[in-house]
């Protein structure tokens, strides 16, 4: 598991402030952490832009996919104060190991500490007291060689033509 620490200085007077993330085939992202606004499509509004904004979202894989150097695309688009529309666009590099190597990467002591204080109440810094654990749904396989007794007493047998 990553995180993404996506940092933007202070623009000014700016509307419709957006952050798209592109990432590589086989590479998936939460929904950002810091609980800013974003859309189906994964576009993040930045609601603050006098603000310096942070936004982390987490990076995970569902399968394995080749171990090497990827890249991922960070594109933030806005309307200045004068209307002209801006478009910056960052490619990241992203280095994919296998479990045995993993161990070998460095951990960015000060993101950690950021994620950490992200899943703590800014004021009183003690556990969500609302927050609800979902346990897995029950898991129901279906038998088609199998037949309930109410298939067999209603069952109408024959050729459909």
């Amino acid at each position: 598991m990553n995180h993404l620490w996506i940092q933007i200085a202070p623009l000014g007077p700016a509307q419709n402030v957006r952050v798209q993330i592109s990432l590589p085939a086989g590479l998936h992202r939460s929904r950002n952490l810091n609980g800013a606004f974003e859309d189906n499509a994964g576009v993040i509004s930045v609601l603050e832009p006098l603000a310096a904004t942070e936004l982390f979202v987490e990076l995970f894989t569902r399968e394995p996919i080749p171990c090497g150097e990827h890249s991922l695309t960070v594109e933030l688009s806005y309307k200045d104060g004068a209307g002209t529309f801006t478009n910056v666009k960052q490619i990241i590099p992203l280095l994919v190991v296998s479990e045995d190597e993993s161990g070998e990467i460095l951990t960015d002591e000060e993101v950690v500490r950021r994620i950490k204080e992200l899943k703590l109440p800014p004021d009183n810094h003690e556990p969500d007291e609302g927050y609800i654990e979902y346990t897995p749904a029950k898991l129901i396989r279906i038998d088609s060689s199998h037949m309930s007794e109410w298939e067999k007493k209603y069952r109408i047998e024959g050729a459909i033509q």
